[in-house]
């Protein structure tokens, strides 16, 4: 790349105007529909107190689910109380349920489906601004990058090419920042995960990692190789790390449960390395959230 591409590359990302923060993850489901307002807005100024400044919403359409104007209407309602609790908001976008199946599909076959989410994704943009009245602080792509499907550099191709065009039809309907999140399990060498980061970040999305610990796939050694490689302070391309808030649960279906309170406080306490964000999964995992919301 030369010099002038690199200037206008810094001029574009720096236009989109994303900042470090401090946030945590909703994962909303239709149950959380059932907690009122007022608990609703009371756990909103908790997070704010206890020093997070933005909410993601990890999705706003997952499958079928939120596609009915009344539970739109609530989430909605519930980003409205988040903002005035003092909080940011970024939007997660449409889930497949079935997203980690599909994207096993033929080459041919995998473009077009990947083309078909960026029509829901767009759509579902849309959707928001209409029934929202304004932009959020930023969009979240809520389908999530693994090592193991896209090892393969001509596989990639069309995983770059649907995030870039995706990236760029959605700076046309609202000029905001976009993020999407990866993981990794060991499938490939951390130098090479760290390469595959950077190709995603020239897509012109905002990336962040998250931390494997409470999947529990890999020791805490292994995991801070690919952690030092992707999201380090000099070279990493990711710009925040996702600290999950829970720990896997032994056996042949994967289960979750909060890890304890002083781990919790612990990954909430540390300081962040070089102005990058601190992600946390999940809200439900707080401590603050477990008498209102169901895990």
């Amino acid at each position: 790349m030369n010099l002038l591409r690199f200037f206008l590359l810094t001029l574009v990302l720096a236009s989109q105007g994303a900042t470090a923060m401090t946030g945590i993850f909703w994962q909303p489901q239709l149950r959380d529909s059932q907690v009122s307002s007022e608990s609703w807005l009371s756990l909103m100024q908790s997070v704010r107190k206890q020093g997070f400044d933005t909410l993601i919403l990890q999705w706003t359409r997952y499958g079928d689910a939120f596609a009915d104007a009344s539970e739109t209407a609530k989430l909605v309602e519930r980003t409205a109380a988040a903002r005035r609790a003092g909080l940011k908001v970024v939007i997660g976008l449409y889930a497949d349920p079935d997203f980690f199946t599909r994207q096993q599909q033929p080459d041919l076959a995998l473009e077009n489906y990947l083309n078909r989410l960026r029509i829901n994704d767009l759509e579902q943009v849309q959707h928001w601004l209409d029934a929202a009245g304004m932009a959020p602080d930023g969009w979240y792509i809520s389908a999530e990058i693994d090592d193991h499907n896209w090892r393969n550099e001509a596989r990639r191709q069309p995983l770059l090419k649907w995030l870039s065009e995706t990236r760029r039809s959605l700076s046309k309907l609202s000029d905001k920042p976009v993020y999407i999140s990866s993981f990794f399990a060991g499938n490939m060498e951390p130098e090479a995960y760290a390469r595959f980061m950077q190709q995603l970040h020239r897509t012109g999305l905002h990336i962040w990692i998250q931390d494997g610990s409470g999947v529990g796939t890999l020791s805490n050694a292994q995991r801070q190789l690919y952690l030092t490689a992707s999201a380090s302070c000099s070279t990493g391309a990711a710009e925040g790390v996702v600290y999950e808030l829970f720990k896997s649960q032994p056996g042949e279906t994967f289960s979750a449960q909060p890890k304890s309170s002083a781990e919790i406080n612990a990954l909430l306490s540390a300081p962040s390395a070089c102005e990058k964000s601190r992600l946390y999964f999940s809200l439900r995992y707080l401590p603050a959230a477990r008498h209102i919301l169901a895990l």
